[in-house]
């Protein structure tokens, strides 16, 4: 996998920075954006390629940059604007009622972020990482390589913030032991969306609102990913960046 175009002056900064070996002190600026967090298409799409060059890297980044305390400190940095978006969400917004059209897109969508391993299996493993069964593994091992399985045909290029959103929630909570709990939270939720709740026959010995801080999460975002959809099929558009949708009437350059 190569890096993704930038979308905007920090992943810019990023993408040419990585590309090149690292030099004794690398300019990596973060700012703090205009747009809400999880709409910000270079604020997500920064926090992806860190996250991405931590657990599989890409063809064309110089080595050396995956554990330079320049990089580490401009991810904190991205991390902690994250989070902080993260843990102000409520519950507030409705699933948009979508078309088979856009039942369609949205599919496109979930194989990019949405963990296609079995939940239940994945839920246990955590909870015994967390608590001392499964020593012999540290919780990110365990995310990487569980639930790293994503779809390589849809590329990132094609995803908006609103997507890179809910997968950039996932990493923050399975990157971090601090977090276990809400990354329980994030996988019911997940389970939920798919139509086979489970979380109430798994015992859950995290902190409740390190759980509800997760489930909350993902439905809050994965609700605001449905209203994108729905929003860009009304105006005639595709609801991915980079294509093209093609209709009886007419054919609009997508967001």
């Amino acid at each position: 996998m190569r890096l993704p175009a930038p979308r905007g002056h920090m992943s810019s900064a990023l993408v040419a920075a990585l590309r090149l070996p690292p030099p004794l002190r690398p300019a990596l600026l973060h700012s703090g954006g205009t747009r809400e967090a999880w709409q910000d298409d270079d604020l997500q799409l920064s926090l992806w390629i860190c996250y991405e060059l931590r657990t599989r890297g890409f063809d064309d980044a110089a080595a050396g940059w995956e554990d330079h305390p320049a990089l580490a400190q401009f991810h904190a940095a991205l991390e902690a604007r994250w989070e902080t978006a993260l843990r102000s969400l409520t519950e507030t917004t409705s699933p948009a009622a979508l078309s088979a059209e856009g039942l369609a897109e949205l599919r496109r969508h979930q194989a990019f972020w949405q963990p296609r391993r079995e939940m239940r299996s994945v839920l246990r493993d955590i909870q015994g990482d967390a608590y001392g069964t499964r020593s012999e593994r540290t919780h990110s091992v365990l995310f990487t390589v569980t639930l790293r399985d994503l779809d390589p045909i849809t590329v990132v290029d094609e995803m908006p913030a609103p997507t890179l959103a809910l997968a950039n929630a996932m990493s923050l909570f399975g990157l971090h032991q601090r977090l276990v709990g809400a990354l329980v939270g994030f996988l019911s939720a997940v389970d939920t969306i798919g139509g086979d709740p489970f979380a109430q026959l798994l015992p859950v010995q995290c902190p409740p609102e390190d759980v509800r801080l997760g489930f909350t999460a993902c439905h809050e975002l994965h609700a605001r990913l449905t209203q994108h959809v729905h929003t860009s099929l009304r105006a005639g558009r595709t609801s991915t960046r980079g294509r093209r949708l093609t209709s009886q009437t007419r054919v609009n350059v997508g967001c």
